[in-house]
């Protein structure tokens, strides 16, 4: 699929609608259009108003779409391809405002792409240069002249702006002094900072883009978070963070507080003791450092409004709804005391990897990759992978999951239909997936190979070919930005490239000072931080 194709050529395409490929596709198609004896038309049965066309305008051409329901032309455009569909928003105004703004059109393209509304519902049409090169000025004019455009189709062409400004070369750097923090959290909409030593804590940072201030806020404080700061909890037990656009979350011995965000502000939402019962907590003796030592070792994720949260002491993980503050699952993952290496929670299937100490002198320790899958599942249905060395991380796209390790191979899952189709190995260091669900990106040996995640599957073989020379650090994941870049750390100091993974070469190289970590990669922006300045380098 070419996404550089928003300015696509017309040279097979006839906007009066004579000899196209368009029509050709149109006639072929079989749709039962008769027309009754009372001049309506007859669509799978159902009689339908038909234009004559002497009630047309005269100085129209004639158009037969427009005797058409909406829905009729929504089965016709989703037959066709991506490239044809972005042709037909050239053709004149009616395909523009009318036929093809509709969100069931988009919303397929952009699941085709991984496009998701809440990454890209805040990418800002106000660049600082509006000029003829520039897409966005061409969407912001088109705005001007035909209207608005469907929600669906709004989010493709945010996206759309973000590739065009990263193969433009246009990234904006947005340069933060920091202060002393003991730790921080960053996303693409926020920087969390937190100073326990501080009067205020913690300090929120909100991102709005390359050419909008930044905004400080300091976030509110539940009462029983305020107290373990003043009795310096927090030094022995630290605080996790994690966070989306729609909550933050807090964490301290499997006791959550959560945060919900609308419009840039965080409320107090809630605050639960996981595994404990509801009233528990209401005692202020309740929190003593027994209860503390007991639940430290708690690891957590959160997707969309789902957070999981483990136990290894217990070996038992709950999945909690931030929305109504229920749990409403409870796994027993292992039968004996383990350790949880990594853990990962992507729509319904969660993952967890875990080592199970060997019992005497003679056993090497177990390692494990462990997949439960919710989905019109039973709890049972779950999948055990034994490997080599503990699980660093689980990278998750629609129909695969990989689990990278510190073994010699790594494991990827194929899935279909929420059942098991294969399990196949690649000898590499890093992977990553691409965001279209299609390939697998992996280095060996300072090289990037690309694997065809759909051809592997229809073939029964393996399909893949090197996209990039032997310039690729072999010490930093790969990290897939969109379905046409990837960032990886080059071979020479303090540099990253990003990797052009459809034209096989490289567009962008980001010397850094000594000192500075990548400390996030988004949809929107990147971010590196030393100890005095926060770098976030905007895609918007």
């Amino acid at each position: 699929m070419n996404i550089d194709c928003t300015m696509t050529k017309l040279d097979d395409m006839n906007i009066d609608g004579e000899n196209s490929k368009l029509n050709e596709r149109l006639n072929n198609m079989n749709i039962d259009c008769t027309i009754t004896k009372s001049g309506d038309m007859n669509i799978d049965g159902e009689k339908t108003e038909i234009m004559s066309p002497s009630k047309l305008n005269e100085s129209e051409p004639y158009d037969i779409f427009k005797q058409l329901p909406l829905e009729i032309i929504n089965k016709i455009v989703l037959q066709l391809d991506f490239n044809d569909i972005l042709n037909l928003k050239l053709v004149n105004k009616n395909w523009r405002c009318v036929y093809l703004n509709q969100n069931e059109i988009w919303a397929r393209i952009c699941k085709n792409l991984n496009i998701r509304a809440i990454d890209y519902n805040r990418c800002l049409n106000d660049r600082a240069r509006h000029d003829s090169e520039c897409i966005v000025y061409a969407e912001i004019i088109s705005k001007k002249l035909f209207g608005p455009v469907c929600d669906d189709w709004l989010t493709f062409n945010h996206y759309i702006t973000i590739v065009e400004n990263m193969k433009n070369n246009h990234f904006p750097f947005i340069i933060i002094p920091r202060r002393r923090f003991n730790q921080s959290y960053y996303t693409d909409d926020y920087i969390v900072n937190i100073n326990y030593y501080y009067r205020k804590p913690i300090e929120i940072l909100i991102l709005n883009g390359a050419n909008k201030p930044i905004e400080r806020r300091i976030l509110p404080l539940f009462n029983l978070l305020r107290e373990f700061i003043k009795k310096c909890f927090l030094k022995k037990y630290p605080l996790k963070v994690i966070g989306n656009k729609r909550f933050l979350v807090l964490e301290i011995c499997s006791i959550i507080f959560v945060y919900s965000i609308k419009n840039t502000e965080f409320n107090k939402k809630f605050f639960k003791v996981i595994q404990k019962s509801v009233d528990y907590g209401l005692n202020k003796d309740d929190f003593n450092e027994e209860f503390l030592i007991d639940h430290c070792d708690t690891k957590f994720d959160l997707y969309d409004n789902k957070l999981a949260l483990v136990h290894p002491a217990t070996s038992t993980l709950f999945v909690t709804d931030l929305s109504t503050k229920e749990i409403y699952k409870e796994l027993q993952f292992s039968s004996r005391g383990c350790i949880v290496d990594s853990m990962k929670y992507s729509d319904y299937r969660l993952m967890i990897g875990i080592t199970k100490p060997k019992k005497n002198n003679f056993e090497a320790a177990e390692h494990l990759a462990i997949l439960h899958q919710f989905n019109r599942c039973t709890e049972n249905n779950r999948l055990k992978i034994p490997l080599l060395g503990p699980v660093t991380q689980f990278k998750v796209i629609g129909n695969c999951i990989g689990i990278e390790n510190r073994g010699s191979t790594t494991p990827f899952i194929t899935l279909k239909n929420n059942s098991v189709l294969k399990i196949f190995w690649l000898k590499c260091d890093t992977f990553s997936f691409d965001c279209t669900r299609n390939y697998i990106y992996y280095n060996v040996n300072q090289s990037i190979f690309q694997y065809d995640i759909l051809k592997s599957m229809l073939f029964e073989s393996e399909v893949v070919k090197k996209i990039a020379v032997d310039e690729i650090s072999n010490l930093f994941p790969l990290t897939s930005l969109n379905d046409r870049f990837l960032l990886v750390r080059s071979t020479h100091p303090n540099s990253y490239e990003i990797i052009d993974v459809k034209e096989h070469v490289s567009i962008r190289t980001i010397h850094l000072t000594p000192g500075y970590l990548l400390v996030h990669v988004g949809k929107l922006c990147m971010i590196f931080s030393n100890s005095y300045k926060i770098m976030v380098v905007a895609f918007n």
